[in-house]
C-alpha cells in the first residue's frame, strides 16, 4: 500500500488542483472583495458546468485509525468546493489522466484548516475526507444537482491499489 504524507495546505502546493481561501480571515476576504467588510463578494469562482442548479450537500465524516483511500472520484465538467465546518480534515487530491484508470500514482494529501473553502477544478482526483481532532466532522459539499448520476466517474480500490495517508 502506498503511503502519502500530508502536507500543510499552500497556494504553491495545492495551485495545480484548484483554489482555496479562509472564510474567517477578514483580511484575505477584503483582498477579494469589492467590498471593504460585511460582504466580501465574489470571492471564489466555481465552475458548475451549463444549466447546472448549485447545491449544497454536508458529508460527515469520520476519524479512522487509519486514513486510507479507498476510493477514487472525478468529475469531467464541474468543480466541486468542500468547507470543513468543526474541524480541520484531511484532504487528498491527484491528477486524472485521459485514457487512465483512476490510480492513487498522483494523490497528494492536505490539511484544511476548518472555515477553509477548498474549490476542486474539474478533472481533479479526489474522494473522502477525514477529521484531524474530532471523532466526526461535517463538510460542506458545493456541487451542481445530481453531479452523481451525470458527471462522475468512480473506481472502488482493491487492497493493493489503495493508499493510506499519514502526517509526518
Amino acid at each position: 500500500m502506498k503511503t502519502i504524507r500530508i502536507q500543510p495546505l499552500t497556494q504553491e502546493a495545492f495551485s495545480r488542483y484548484g483554489e482555496f481561501v479562509d472564510l474567517l480571515n477578514d483580511g484575505e476576504l477584503k483582498k477579494r472583495s469589492f467590498f471593504p467588510g460585511g460582504f466580501f463578494n465574489d470571492i471564489m469562482k466555481m465552475n458548475f458546468g451549463y444549466q447546472a442548479v448549485p447545491t449544497i450537500s454536508v458529508c460527515q465524516v469520520f476519524k479512522k485509525e487509519e486514513m486510507a483511500v479507498h476510493m477514487l472520484e472525478t468529475h469531467d465538467l464541474t468543480s466541486e468546493v468542500l468547507i470543513p465546518l468543526d474541524d480541520d480534515i484531511v484532504i487528498f487530491a491527484g491528477v486524472s489522466m485521459p485514457g487512465r484508470e483512476l490510480s492513487v500514482d498522483s494523490l497528494e494529501a492536505f490539511l484544511v484548516p476548518k472555515g477553509t473553502a477548498v474549490q476542486l477544478n474539474p478533472l481533479v482526483v479526489h474522494g473522502t475526507q477525514w477529521p484531524v481532532h474530532n471523532e466526526e466532522a461535517h463538510v460542506i459539499c458545493m456541487l451542481p444537482n445530481r453531479t452523481a448520476y451525470h458527471d462522475m466517474k468512480a473506481r472502488t480500490l482493491s487492497e493493493e491499489d489503495r493508499a493510506v495517508l499519514v502526517f509526518g
